[in-house]
C-alpha cells in the first residue's frame, strides 16, 4: 500500500518540492538591487577619499555587477540574483573588514546576510539539496565571523589602509545601523509573505474552490460552535437548512458541467445578499448548501427569509454562454431544541429537504 503511495505522489505532477525557497517578488528584488547599486557607488567615493585602494578596485566592478542584477531581476530571473547579492555581500565584507579594520563595522553585515540565509530554513517545501545549501553557508558565515574577529583582534590585518579613530567610528555607526536595519526590514518582509501565505492556506481549507463560499468541513464546524452556545445559554434560537438545487443532473446534462458550476457560484451570491442579515451558510456537498440562521432569528423568522431566497432563484435568470438558465431549488429546515445533538439537527432539516422534493420540489418545508 505504501508503494502504491508512493507511486501515486510521484504521478501527481502538480506536487513540487521548492527549490528555492523564494518569497520575496520581483519588485522586492529590483528595489534591493537597486539600493545596493547606489550604496556601491557611495562606497566607491568613500573608498578614494579615505584612500582605501584596493577597496576601491575591488568595488568598481561591483557597481557594474548590481546594474546586472537589476537586468537580471526584470527577467525574471530571481533565484540567481539572490545567490549573486548573497555572495557579494559576503564577499565584500571580508576584504573590507581586512583592509579597513573591525573597527570600521563591516563584519556586522554578516549578521544581515545570516539572517537573509537562515529565516528561509524554515520555510515550508524546501527540498534536501536547498536546505542543505542554506545550513552550510550559514554556518561558513557564523565560522567568517568568528575568523576575522579572531584576526583583527591579533592584529593579523594590515593597518595601512584603515581610516582614522574618528572616521572609522562613524563608518561602524553607520555599518551597525544599517545592518540592523537590514535584518529588521528582511524580518518584516519575511514574516509578511509567511503570514500571507498562512491566510491563502487558511481560506483554502475553509472556503469551496468553485464557489468561495465556506466549506462543508467549516460550515459544520461553524454550526458545532453555535450549538455549543445554545446550549450553554439555555436558548433554542438556532436554525438550520439544507438546499438542493432541483434536477441539477439535467441541468448538468443538458447546458454542460460549466453552466452548473456557474449555477452554483450565482446561487452563493444570493446567500451573499443576505449575509448582512446575519445568515450564515457553506457548501454542503454537490448541489447542496446548509444555511444557518441569523443569530437569535426566530424560527418563522427564518422560515420567511428562506422562502424569500427560494423565490429569488426561481426568479432569477442565471446566464451562460450567451443562454438564459432558470432554476428553482428545495429546503428542508429544522429549529434546535436544547440537548439536540447537531447531527440530528442536520437529519432532522435533511428528512424535511426530502419531504419537499417528494411533494413536488420548489418548495421550504419547515
Amino acid at each position: 500500500m505504501n508503494d502504491d503511495n508512493e507511486l501515486l505522489s510521484r504521478r501527481d505532477r502538480t506536487y513540487r518540492e521548492n527549490e528555492s525557497g523564494d518569497y520575496f517578488n520581483r519588485s522586492q528584488y529590483l528595489a534591493v538591487a537597486v539600493s545596493f547599486c547606489v550604496i556601491h557607488i557611495l562606497f566607491e567615493f568613500m573608498y578614494y577619499y579615505l584612500g582605501c585602494i584596493p577597496m576601491a578596485i575591488i568595488n568598481a566592478p561591483v557597481i557594474f555587477l548590481y546594474v546586472g542584477c537589476t537586468a537580471l531581476v526584470l527577467k525574471s530571473k530571481t533565484q540567481i540574483t539572490m545567490w549573486v547579492m548573497l555572495f557579494e555581500v559576503y564577499f565584500h565584507v571580508i576584504f573590507a573588514t581586512i583592509f579597513m579594520g573591525l573597527h570600521c563595522g563591516y563584519q556586522l553585515w554578516l549578521f544581515g546576510t545570516f539572517a537573509c540565509i537562515f529565516l528561509p530554513l524554515f520555510q515550508e517545501g524546501l527540498s534536501k539539496s536547498m536546505k542543505f545549501q542554506i545550513a552550510f553557508f550559514a554556518f561558513v558565515i557564523l565560522a567568517t565571523f568568528q575568523v576575522l574577529t579572531f584576526m583583527g583582534t591579533n592584529g593579523w590585518f594590515p593597518t595601512k589602509y584603515s581610516p582614522p579613530y574618528n572616521i572609522s567610528r562613524i563608518i561602524y555607526h553607520v555599518n551597525a545601523t544599517t545592518s540592523f536595519c537590514s535584518i529588521s526590514i528582511y524580518t518584516f518582509v519575511y514574516n509578511y509573505s509567511m503570514s500571507k501565505k498562512n491566510r491563502e492556506i487558511k481560506r483554502a481549507a475553509d472556503h469551496d474552490y468553485l464557489t468561495g463560499i465556506f466549506n462543508r468541513h467549516r460550515i459544520q464546524i461553524i454550526l458545532e460552535a453555535e450549538a455549543k452556545r445554545e446550549h450553554m445559554l439555555g436558548k433554542e434560537d438556532l436554525s438550520v437548512a439544507i438546499l438542493d438545487i432541483d434536477h441539477f443532473k439535467q441541468v448538468n446534462d443538458t447546458y454542460g458541467h460549466a453552466a452548473g458550476d456557474a449555477i452554483l457560484k450565482g446561487i452563493a451570491e444570493v446567500f451573499a445578499g443576505h449575509s448582512s442579515y446575519g445568515l450564515l451558510y457553506g457548501r454542503w456537498g454537490g448541489e447542496e448548501f446548509l444555511l444557518i440562521a441569523p443569530e437569535d432569528c426566530a424560527y418563522d423568522d427564518f422560515a420567511g427569509m428562506l422562502e424569500g431566497i427560494r423565490r429569488e432563484i426561481e426568479e432569477k435568470e442565471f446566464s451562460f454562454a450567451g443562454q438564459l438558465i432558470h432554476v428553482t431549488v428545495s429546503i428542508g429546515a429544522a429549529a434546535y431544541k436544547d440537548g439536540m445533538s447537531v447531527e440530528k439537527l442536520v437529519s432532522t432539516a435533511d428528512d424535511r429537504l426530502y419531504t419537499a422534493k417528494e411533494s413536488g420540489r420548489n418548495r421550504v418545508i419547515t
